[in-house]
């Protein structure tokens, strides 16, 4: 299973940095490496004196096109609840339902988990089922008008198994934070550390985090968010945890893995070359319309009303946008027939894009006319298609080539701090260098 490979960020208190970089000097690190110690936390759409209209081909403005979902956990990147990436279908279309469906052939193997279910060891630590509901109950809930009970049930068991390859990282993480602190030092020493680390993080989170929980589920005291927080399978203690661990695994990659690199200008200019139809800038126009549409009116009703219309603006004087706001059925009528920003080649009628991208400016086209009914347009602005140049599009490359070179960096990383950390889980083959947890609980473990 693919690692997660990055965070969403933002800046914490820095008390908290001074805070720990006072205990790197008390476990004789280095205390300069950690002067400027920073923390972030994770917490995801035509001129002439008679009227020149005649009919042609128009297109129906495109629908969004359906696609794979990103589900994040987190309502807000300011919002202290935990991210895990969790990648499926788009419910929205009916695909989770059916990937759920799919799944039941082998519901034998799928289990739901009571909470207090242990599914992994990660070092010392012990991971139960409940840890990962904070994360997959967001996600059921979303979706549980889609899912039959028992659907319900396979979902969940397969997101926890998911997000548990992810969460294992994100402990191991934290796990290296401290070996990282304090070196060779004795375990008491690693655990007294460790101690006084999650103790200031536990104060920061009550401070700068559970204000913002109690804004959120608008309450006024921590019974009632408690209270909030177990109707979602969640708790604050869990979530303090939760947060203490991401805080300290993304610190831990900062330290490692920098966001950005130099590159020579040849590098750069090879990246350039050698992703050439990346430079290809699509052209883009606003323009606005006049439609009338074909299932309020007959085909004669609707021509001779479009008409109306144009010559209004054409021979009358009226202006566009009023004409438009008054008599247009087009989706944006409210705001004077205009459309924003439209890519050459997005929209589903090829008449309509051709006479956007070749129409002169401020020039009324003739009636064109689709499955839609007919459409009356005018070119706002237009930029035509172009190729960025290498030194327009450098910034972009080397922001590329560093995410890049950063996400290889981080998953070495990732593989390196996970094979020295000893993990037992429930399903090994999900986990690089991990083993089955009967073999650290004994034949006797039943899960």
């Amino acid at each position: 299973m693919k690692q997660l490979n990055s965070f969403t960020r933002f800046s914490i208190d820095s008390n908290f940095c001074r805070f720990v970089a006072c205990c790197h000097i008390g476990s004789s690190v280095n205390a300069a490496k950690f002067a400027g110690l920073l923390f972030f936390v994770s917490i995801s759409l035509l001129g002439c004196a008679q009227s020149p209209w005649s009919a042609t081909h128009c297109a129906a403005i495109p629908s969004p096109t359906n696609s794979t979902l990103t589900t994040s956990v987190a309502d807000n990147a300011d919002k202290p609840e935990p991210e895990i990436v969790v990648r499926g279908q788009d419910p929205v279309d009916g695909q989770l339902v059916s990937t759920v469906n799919s799944a039941s052939k082998e519901a034998s193997s799928i289990r739901e988990f009571d909470a207090g279910t242990l599914i992994a060891v990660v070092g010392t630590e012990h991971i139960l089922a409940g840890d990962m509901y904070v994360f997959v109950e967001p996600i059921i809930e979303k979706n549980r008008g889609k899912l039959n009970a028992d659907q319900e049930k396979q979902l969940r068991a397969s997101l926890v198994r998911q997000v548990l390859a992810q969460y294992v990282q994100i402990k191991a993480l934290y796990q290296e934070f401290f070996r990282d602190m304090v070196g060779n030092k004795p375990p008491k020493e690693t655990s007294e550390m460790q101690s006084k680390v999650t103790m200031k993080a536990a104060q920061i989170f009550h401070d700068k985090q559970v204000p913002l929980m109690l804004q959120k589920y608008q309450v006024d005291d921590l019974a009632s968010l408690e209270r909030k927080l177990q109707e979602k399978s969640m708790s604050l203690a869990t979530l303090q945890t939760q947060f203490t661990e991401r805080v300290l695994s993304s610190e831990l990659e900062r330290k490692y893995v920098p966001d950005q690199y130099e590159f020579s200008r040849a590098e750069l200019l090879a990246f350039y070359e050698d992703h050439a139809s990346d430079w290809n800038v699509i052209g883009r126009a606003k323009w606005r319309e006049l439609c009338v549409r074909l299932n309020k009116h007959s085909r004669e009703q609707a021509e001779t009303l479009i008409k109306q219309m144009g010559n209004e603006v054409y021979l009358g004087g009226k202006s566009f946008e009023a004409v438009a706001m008054q008599q247009s059925e087009g989706f944006t009528a409210e705001q004077g027939g205009v459309h924003d920003w439209t890519s050459q080649g997005s929209l589903k009628s090829k008449a309509l894009d051709q006479a956007i991208f070749s129409l002169p400016l401020r020039r009324l086209s003739q009636v064109l006319e689709d499955e839609i009914g007919f459409h009356i347009i005018e070119v706002l602005e237009r930029e035509p298609s172009y190729k960025k140049s290498f030194d327009a599009a450098q910034i972009e490359i080397r922001a590329r080539m560093s995410e890049e070179k950063r996400s290889k960096l981080l998953e070495e990383f990732h593989g390196k701090v996970m094979s020295r950390t000893s993990i037992w889980t429930l399903w090994p083959e999900d986990i690089p260098n991990s083993r089955a947890l009967s073999e650290a609980l004994g034949e006797a473990f039943q899960p």
